[in-house]
């Protein structure tokens, strides 16, 4: 093992620009805000360009299928009809039919202008897993019914389609998915591609009106609609306030835990994970002293839920906090409504929110003085924004979800985790900011916002002389299209913006059989550097070299004065399918951490990715090649095995 470890680091060696140079100490060196807030449409869809000749259905009488629900968990399949017209319609007479069953609008259905219409087959088991009431009923539920016209209308999984039609029986609008055959009227060219299993298919908006040329681009999205999702508004505020940004390991538990401590009457917090024994017990000391503390933790982290949390949770729900955890749980016909609850924030006293890119653990916020992940955290004292969250944190937290699981209705699966805090010292503390007076916040929910062009898209896109990423993840695609942030930080570099990306450099995110974890990302970016002479670079961190146990940032720094503090890995999971929280902070004095921080971890550790063209006329290459080719698969299995067995693993791997 030793002798696989020791050829793998020569070759990383044999690597780099300057050898040995690379690891050894150096020195440490030395924005425009998105768009105002608007309404929140959803997010953009995968061809969001319209061409010349494309149609958008603009006001008039014509009514559209604007959401089907057909891959259900419960007996919850329904159709959603839209009028964009802004007066009202009859749907009197009107059918809807998936070319099997047929059912019919009742007399006086009166669609008012803008308004939607939620066509159920059974609307008791709608209004439980959305808290909405269903206009029409073709089954069970206390709404008005639908005429069944024959058999009941049961969707096809894997593909069919729903046509509506008018009372002459022309059809006036389809929707076609899957493996449907169907291009008839209404519908031109290959099906839409189904939707995951508990998941909705939504047609596109553009410019407040609905996108519909016929064909799947109406409907084809990377965003995933989960059944109750939030659709939260997307704001930019104006704060006169205090703001502070501090670090991880620097500083982050003293902070934290005295925002908890100093707390008066509530404290309502969404998190990953929940495992560091001072912040619990500050949690703990709330609850006891009365204030309202409500805990909402993600129910199926990677590797299962550590014993460490569920003692934890167990000891602040008996002190008179409310914990619960959103679950996942197929067979008793419970889908939740985000793949991971990843986000990290609180809301303390309803004035103050604290958000950032670390789990409530140990490495996170480490002892004063002892070193742990690099993360960067917010903490903003305003009443709109925290409000804001408040919001958010009452939908997702909501007891009425059935996803949403008491702590004493749910059995987890409980692991003993091996992974202990470091005894080791933090030798680079880097102060916190405290700021007070004007600035602006722009809140980044996903997947509300994840991929609107001017939320994080837009920060990209703003920046004009330096942008800096540092992040745990950054995949190099996102399935079989590109990774549409990424993409982005390489677009700004062709604008003559200077772009530097530094990524973490744990085991599990430079496997050598993994094609797009960091280290092919580093050799991406700096190909692509290369070959168009762009002032463009991407390392992997050594993160022992810089007192850390790893990256697990996942922040934005423009033009040095605008940042962005996420909980937001840059994969597709997190983008699409999870519950993230970020912050875009706007003030170069508050941000001052955050460039402190980035400069002092690109300046020694990094070292470039793995790239053929700079070490194939290596005379040492062959020779270490032969030792390599015979360990490599040893060491896959090696890696493997860790995996599945959890050892290894700290806080998270890039799953989430």
């Amino acid at each position: 093992m030793r002798a696989v470890v020791a050829a793998v680091a020569i070759l990383a060696i044999l690597t780099l620009p300057h050898g040995l140079e690379a690891f050894l100490p150096g020195d440490a060196g030395p924005a425009h805000a998105p768009s105002p807030a608007g309404p929140a449409p959803p997010s953009p869809h995968l061809f969001p360009a319209r061409m010349a000749g494309e149609r958008t259905r603009g006001p008039g009488p014509h009514p559209l299928i604007a959401e089907v629900f057909y891959d259900a968990v419960r007996d919850d399949e329904y159709v959603v009809v839209a009028n964009p017209a802004s007066t009202a319609v009859d749907l009197s007479g009107w059918r809807l039919t998936d070319r099997e069953g047929t059912i019919e609008f009742p007399a006086m259905a009166i669609l008012a202008g803008g308004a939607r219409a939620v066509v159920a087959r059974n609307a008791t088991s709608y209004a439980e897993d959305t808290l909405d009431e269903a206009e029409y009923t073709y089954g069970a539920g206390d709404v008005r019914g639908m005429t069944v016209v024959g058999r009941i209308p049961q969707l096809n999984n894997d593909g069919d389609e729903v046509l509506l039609l008018d009372p002459t029986g022309a059809v006036i609008d389809a929707f076609v998915y899957g493996s449907s055959p169907y291009s008839e009227d209404g519908w031109g060219g290959t099906a839409a591609g189904r939707v995951p299993k508990g998941k909705r298919g939504v047609r596109a908006s553009s410019g407040g009106g609905f996108v519909d040329t016929d064909t799947a681009t109406d409907w084809d999205s990377l965003r995933s609609y989960g059944l109750g999702q939030s659709e939260l508004p997307f704001r930019r505020f104006e704060i006169d306030g205090t703001a502070s940004g501090f670090l991880s390991p620097d500083e982050s538990l003293p902070a934290l835990q005295a925002l908890l401590d100093r707390a008066t009457s509530s404290i309502h917090a969404s998190l990953y994970t929940l495992t560091n024994p001072m912040l619990g017990e500050s949690l703990r000391g709330a609850a006891v002293r009365g204030l309202d503390v409500r805990l909402l933790l993600e129910g199926g982290p990677v590797g299962g839920i550590d014993e460490r949390e569920w003692e934890l949770a167990s000891r602040i729900t008996t002190a008179g906090g409310s914990v619960r955890f959103l679950v996942d749980d197929v067979d008793r016909g419970t889908f939740a409504r985000y793949r991971f609850l990843h986000a990290k924030y609180a809301v303390i006293d309803a004035r103050t929110v604290v958000a950032g890119s670390e789990n409530w653990g140990e490495h996170g916020y480490p002892s004063a003085g002892r070193t742990g992940n690099r993360g960067w955290q917010l903490a903003i004292d305003d009443l709109d924004l925290a409000a804001y969250f408040e919001d958010l944190f009452r939908q997702d937290f909501d007891p009425r979800r059935r996803d949403s699981v008491p702590l004493s209705e749910f059995s987890p699966n409980l692991y003993v985790s091996n992974d202990t805090a470091s005894n080791e010292t933090y030798r680079f503390p880097i102060p916190s900011s405290h700021h007070s007076g004007r600035f602006a916040v722009t809140p980044v929910v996903a997947p509300d916002h994840a991929l609107r062009g001017d939320a994080l898209l837009g920060l990209l896109a703003s920046a004009t002389e330096t942008l800096e990423v540092e992040a745990f993840y950054v995949s190099k695609t996102w399935g079989m299209g590109p990774d549409l942030y990424l993409e982005a930080a390489i677009e700004a570099a062709r604008h003559g913006v200077r772009v530097r990306i530094l990524l973490d450099g744990t085991w599990y995110n430079v496997e050598g059989d993994d094609p797009v974890d960091n280290d092919d990302t580093v050799a991406y970016v700096n190909g692509i550097a290369r070959r168009e002479g762009l002032p463009l670079e991407a390392k992997v961190i050594d993160a022992d070299s810089r007192g850390l146990s790893k990256v697990h940032n996942k922040g934005v720094l423009v033009d040095g004065r605008v940042a962005f503090v996420s909980s937001l890995n840059w994969n597709r999971n997190a983008v699409t399918n999870n519950r993230e929280v970020g912050l875009i902070v706007e003030g170069g004095e508050i941000v001052e951490p955050f460039r402190a921080a980035f400069e002092h971890d690109w300046s020694e550790g990094g070292r470039p990715g793995f790239d053929p063209a700079e070490v194939l006329g290596n005379p040492l290459l062959l020779p270490l090649l032969t030792l390599l080719v015979v360990n490599v698969a040893l060491l896959a299995a090696w890696r493997r095995g860790r995996r599945r067995s959890g050892k290894g693993l700290s806080e998270e791997e890039p799953t989430p």
